[in-house]
């Protein structure tokens, strides 16, 4: 999320949109073919059944470079031998993304994707978890039918999928920019591009790269990249596209484009819109922004050494590190490492990052504190992620992976007052291994001007879009949040943890939350978080309402059930609230609340529901709690509408206020 969220996709496009924006930006958002997809939750899971015999099989798929420790290799197995046996798949057309064990919780994760003659479906997609005793417990899959890859039409089609076709790809990049900025004639433009054909050294697929892109408006790089897959239709159908991935400043466009038919078929935008070690004078966790209390000198957690081995900060004394490197971004560009960053000073008790702040000025006279407490409130969400499941292995955000699991090279590059924008703020994430891009603009909604940066539940509502986005489908695949209710469900998910995390200990139920109070100076939703329907009446019938459907509307919807659901668990915990989540206390509600929702996120498919998402936090607290809190669960979703019979068929969400018998007394 962010604030707001807007979506697109590759080079010539940059120069497309930016020649666009002169008569005024539209807004695009993301799409994709509709599939029937199911969660199915195993609550009796058997052993055989649900895992068997594979071993060959799964040889095979982990002979692509693949290498996990025999437990895991194990729980492979049995999720590949579920595919094939439980979902008749062959064994040769699922490659395996990604697979990590969660060491809290002890499930496996194991995500896959369909591939049939060298080439990958884009939304053909599996994700299986199985348990400590090998059984699979839940799975999802949106593998297309085998009978589609039969005859000679198939053939024509992947034979041209396979072909060095340089001329269907600027046909690609035409209809792409046709979509994004209509009003733009791009022939000369796609005509003098260079395109490069390199090998993927991961799949053995030929990778596009398009350069000579306009430099004035390309992103860094100057380039995008491309390949050639299958892609399922809403018509049921197996389509040839063009898979575009294109960085632009504010978007990172992930486009599924069809040079056959002339169409775009899928549009996703991994960019997320809001509209001795050193010590730091900042806001700490418990103040939210500068409004709600005084800065203090503070230093790194303790207990965060285990996500932070080597400490928050490198070599030298300024705000790089394993985590994030933040820095100002007044130009609004995308280059950071000769940016500005503050330097700390030397003092008898180490270097310190504290520097002068007066919220009467405007922000540029205070810009090395503002870099200071984005540096600071960035590594404390990745320190304390960390310690609910989001790790290396599930695919955080850091420079040099210590334990060897995941893809490192992946830092947050945090820009602290970037001037591409202003009223908002945004992350952009992509798949493990690349670097997450957070910015934080100025709001010209108050006077003097007010810094995102400063405000702790915006800083944390971007940080979780890398969250979702990376535990859902998997480390590897950034588009299992695309738009719809999925997408809407990313931007609750981030407003999400920002509410827990501003929980206090005296608190109750009756407590009303607002997201950017500060930077707006009122609210930036539709109504206060509340459980008192009178404040905020949204129910999971809203989103048939005109107006819910885009993803900040929906968003609106899904956290507040889960505000609900977030002031059952406290009620179920006896009413207690942890003072400090890193001690990840699971007899609190707020502590309790924050390890479901992750888990759930590890356990639900790609492009979940609602309902997917209800029923993956049920399974995520039966495994973790054995069901001692699933009757305040049900509880907190039916109170919304999301109830035992709620459902989303024929594109209506047909509320629910009804829980199971057994939670009715």
């Amino acid at each position: 999320m962010g604030l707001r969220a807007s979506l697109g996709v590759c080079a010539l496009l940059a120069w497309a949109l930016a020649v666009e924006a002169v008569g005024g930006p539209r807004e695009i958002r993301p799409f994709r073919p509709t599939l029937p997809r199911k969660f199915n939750v195993y609550d009796d899971p058997g052993g055989e059944q649900r895992g068997g015999r594979g071993s060959a099989a799964v040889a095979q798929l982990a002979a692509g470079g693949a290498s996990w420790p025999p437990s895991l290799a194990r729980r492979v197995q049995a999720a590949a031998s579920h595919l094939q046996n439980e979902r008749g798949i062959p064994a040769a057309t699922i490659r395996i993304t990604d697979a990590y064990a969660d060491d809290a919780s002890g499930i496996a994760h194991i995500y896959a994707q369909q591939v049939v003659e060298g080439l990958e479906v884009a939304n053909g997609l599996a994700n299986v978890n199985v348990d400590g005793a090998g059984r699979v417990i839940s799975s999802s899959e949106t593998f297309a039918a085998q009978d589609l890859f039969a005859g000679g039409e198939f053939e024509r089609l992947a034979q041209a999928a396979r072909a060095e076709d340089t001329n269907s790809l600027r046909a690609a990049l035409l209809l792409l920019a046709a979509t994004v900025a209509p009003n733009v004639d791009g022939q000369a433009a796609v005509a003098a591009l260079q395109i490069t054909p390199v090998a993927d050294a991961q799949t053995g697929a030929t990778r596009y790269t398009i350069s000579g892109l306009p430099a004035a408006v390309a992103s860094a790089s100057g380039s995008c990249t491309a390949t050639q897959q299958l892609i399922q239709t809403s018509a049921g159908q197996i389509a040839r596209v063009w898979h575009v991935l294109l960085q632009q400043p504010g978007h990172w466009w992930s486009a599924h484009v069809n040079p056959d038919l002339g169409q775009v078929e899928a549009l996703n935008d991994w960019a997320y819109a809001l509209e001795g070690d050193p010590s730091y004078r900042v806001l700490p966790p418990t103040v939210a922004s500068p409004d709600d209390g005084e800065r203090r000198v503070v230093r790194r957690p303790a207990s965060s050494s285990a996500a932070s081995p080597a400490g928050w900060v490198s070599a030298g004394t300024t705000t790089t590190g394993n985590n994030v490197w933040a820095q100002t971004n007044p130009s609004g560009g995308d280059a950071w490492k000769a940016n500005y960053r503050p330097h700390a000073r030397a003092t008898p008790d180490g270097p310190s990052f504290d520097f002068a702040f007066d919220k009467a000025r405007e922000p540029a006279g205070y810009a090395d504190y503002s870099v200071a407490q984005l540096f600071y409130t960035v590594n404390v969400m990745h320190d304390l992620s960390f310690v609910y499941g989001f790790n290396e292995a599930a695919g955080n955000f850091q420079d040099v992976n210590f334990s060897g699991l995941g893809k490192g090279g992946d830092y947050i590059v945090a820009f602290a007052q970037d001037g591409s924008a202003e009223n908002n703020a945004s992350f952009m994430s992509p798949p493990d291994g690349q670097n997450g891009v957070m910015r934080m603009f100025l709001w010209n909604q108050t006077v003097p001007s007010r810094d995102a940066a400063l405000e702790q539940d915006v800083v944390a509502h971007e940080f979780t879009h890398g969250i979702s986005n990376r535990l859902t489908g998997g480390p590897a695949n950034a588009d299992c949040l695309a738009g719809g209710d999925a997408g809407g469900m990313g931007e609750g998910w981030s407003d999400s943890v920002a509410n827990i995390l501003r929980v206090r200990p005296n608190d109750t139920r009756t407590r009303d939350m607002e997201m950017g109070a500060y930077v707006r100076g009122r609210g930036l939703r539709t109504y206060p978080y509340s459980t008192s329907l009178a404040t905020n009446p949204h129910t999971y019938g809203f989103l048939d309402r005109a107006g819910y459907q885009e993803v900040h509307k929906i968003g609106e919807v899904w956290a507040s059930l889960l505000y609900e659901v977030l002031w059952s668990l406290v009620d179920a915990s006896a009413g207690r609230i942890s003072a400090d989540l890193f001690d990840r206390d699971l007899r609190t509600g707020n502590a309790l609340a924050l390890q479901l929702l992750l888990d759930g996120m590890k356990l639900q498919p790609c492009n979940p529901t609602f309902v997917n998402a209800r029923d993956a936090i049920l399974q995520a607290e039966r495994i973790l709690a054995a069901g001692r809190h699933r009757c305040a669960l049900w509880r907190g979703f039916a109170k919304r509408g999301l109830g035992t019979r709620a459902s989303a068929e024929g594109g209506r969400h047909v509320e629910s206020f009804d829980v199971p018998s057994d939670c009715s007394a």
